[in-house]
């Protein structure tokens, strides 16, 4: 990641950067640099993948942070709101005199970022390094307050589509039903029964869905990568009067979805990573999924009409179709996961060659 490979440069090329004390790093990524970081460090991940990167090297990372610092680093989003509602969570945990440091990529609108963030500190200090810009500023009590809480109210959690959902900036399709969701939700079987999952549920349309209109359910399993969409689809899907009680899953999917089983699994999955499609994400859910259904178990999901998804569900399913297309999208359906499928590790990339 070019911003944080730009950001430990900074910091290792400007000394007067204060790296001592409390240091916190919000939207922690996995980074040689972190091992010997001199300052008792705090890392904040909502992002499961990255959070399992932390992991990994030995690094602990909690999804809320709390307390002061002395110095707060920051990886924004790519979301307007949610980068100006981080300005404004920085802000809230430095301590009086503390240093805010952010590392953001220009395709990010940086420039446009740092302008703001100076507009409420008084000023920013600025080096641009791998087409991103490093920018800083410390605490002081000129700050505009009131322009900081509008941001946070701007990227905070809120209910949408008049009142009948919870959402919040940042998440795919945040303040509107995903029209490729609607699609499948319209062609989804109100006779679906047994144990059910969703995965990558965003705030929780289609889950919501199934609990208002699948009544043969027993179960169903909520997973989501992005802390923030599982809390939304918590308390969407609690609003709904059923027997059922989603469990939820803060759970990186591609990798697997443990010993779980399930009878139906629906899906809309992402093909997104940061800026570029990788269509060999959806190709790993639609793996996972196959791997976790039962015997006769079936796959519903909705993917655009581009992505190559149809050979792997060839093998992946004894029988297999297209149920529906528009001009954007398609609804595909699996039944009854082949055995080869329900042993393999991970899938080959069956992404057309050219």
């Amino acid at each position: 990641m070019k911003a944080l490979d730009a950001l430990f440069h900074t910091l290792d090329t400007h000394p007067e950067l204060p790296l001592e004390g409390r240091l916190l790093f919000l939207h922690a990524q996995a980074h040689p640099a972190l091992a010997v970081l001199p300052g008792k460090l705090t890392c904040q991940q909502i992002w499961k993948p990255a959070a399992t990167a932390l992991q990994r090297d030995g690094i602990t990372s909690t999804r809320e942070a709390t307390g002061e610092f002395d110095t707060v680093l920051l990886l924004p989003e790519r979301q307007r709101d949610t980068i100006l509602a981080d300005f404004a969570r920085a802000h809230e945990h430095l301590v009086d005199g503390g240093t805010l440091v952010v590392a953001l990529h220009n395709d990010w609108g940086a420039k446009r970022m740092e302008q703001q963030l100076a507009d409420v500190a008084g000023e920013a200090q600025t080096v641009s390094k791998n087409h991103c810009r490093v920018f800083w500023t410390r605490k002081h009590p000129a700050w505009k307050t009131d322009k900081l809480a509008a941001w946070q109210q701007n990227g905070a959690m809120r209910r949408i589509l008049d009142g009948r959902f919870w959402s919040m900036p940042g998440l795919f399709h945040w303040d509107h039903i995903d029209e490729g969701s609607a699609l499948l939700a319209a062609h989804l079987p109100a006779t679906l029964r047994g144990a059910a999952a969703d995965l990558g549920c965003g705030w929780g349309f289609l889950s919501d869905h199934l609990l208002r209109h699948c009544h043969d359910l027993d179960s169903l399993d909520m997973y989501e990568a992005d802390a923030r969409g599982l809390e939304c689809a918590r308390r969407n899907t609690g609003l709904v009067l059923c027997p059922i009680r989603p469990k939820l899953h803060w759970s990186d999917v591609t990798q697997g979805l443990g010993g779980a089983r399930y009878d139906v699994i629906v899906m809309n999955p992402p093909f997104h990573d940061g800026r570029d499609a990788n269509a060999l994400i959806g190709l790993k859910f639609i793996t996972s999924a196959a791997q976790a259904l039962k015997p006769g178990g079936e796959l519903w999901l909705v993917a655009n009409r581009h992505l190559p998804y149809e050979n792997l569900m060839s093998e992946a399913f004894e029988s297999h179709r297209t149920v529906a297309e528009n001009g954007s999208f398609k609804v595909l359906h699996g039944r009854n996961p082949t055995a080869v499928t329900r042993q393999a590790g991970r899938p080959r990339d069956h992404r057309r060659r050219r």
